[in-house]
């Protein structure tokens, strides 16, 4: 029988492997994508039993994009609209845990010798359909600097219900567009398998969104 601590390493797999690599850009494909973000996975049941920490996780995602003017409230607009990415970080984070990775993507001489890190902790709700309360912290600190010289670019705690996207309030030495961040609680094992499959659907998602876009009217056709 598949356990939940297997989630031990799969969470540092995740933090490891999808977690955006801040390096500098080198080509086309290192720059910015088009992508869905926050999107809800329906196979993650929001049901209000009762929650049993002990095997719950929260799947994190937390996504920069040039836009800046998102709509507000956010409500489903994004579920329906690709947006331009330029850094993305994905990982599993244990209740209570505080949960690092590096972060951002440095695209001048100005921020090459510097390195950012994005921490998160989360806290396991009572129930499904309570909210899910998230601190998120980014730091900006040079390679070599000592323990506890890093400059705080952020400091500040979420409050929401799982598969919904949180807007982090605007700030210009963060990101000149907008960060998103998007919680996803995990009752068990196979919820996490549910997240990644949700995911690698978004790819296609966006390649049919895309399309429809630019295929013709069958009005604009017509002589």
């Amino acid at each position: 029988m598949r356990r939940f601590e297997l989630l031990g390493w799969l969470g540092s797999l995740l933090a490891g492997s999808i977690a955006c690599q801040r390096e500098p850009a080198k080509s086309p494909q290192d720059g910015p994508r088009t992508a869905l973000v926050a999107q809800t996975c329906p196979e993650i049941a929001l049901g209000a039993d009762p929650i049993k920490a002990s095997n719950a996780r929260v799947f994190v995602e937390v996504v920069e994009m040039d836009d800046q003017n998102l709509p507000h409230p956010l409500g489903n607009w994004l579920a329906e609209h690709p947006v331009t990415v330029r850094s993305s970080a994905n990982t599993v984070a244990f209740p209570n845990v505080p949960t690092s990775m590096p972060w951002g993507q440095c695209v001048n001489s100005v921020c090459g010798g510097r390195q950012r890190s994005l921490t998160l902790t989360a806290q396991v709700p009572e129930r499904g359909t309570d909210p899910i309360e998230l601190a998120v912290r980014i730091d900006d600190s040079a390679p070599d600097a000592p323990p506890g010289s890093a400059k705080v670019l952020l400091d500040t705690k979420l409050s929401s219900p799982s598969q919904q996207p949180v807007v982090l309030p605007v700030s210009p030495e963060l990101s000149a567009g907008s960060v998103v961040v998007t919680a996803y609680l995990l009752r068990q094992l196979d919820d996490l398998h549910h997240v990644l499959e949700c995911k690698a659907r978004e790819v296609e998602r966006v390649k049919q969104l895309q399309g429809a876009q630019a295929a013709p009217s069958p009005t604009a056709s017509k002589p």
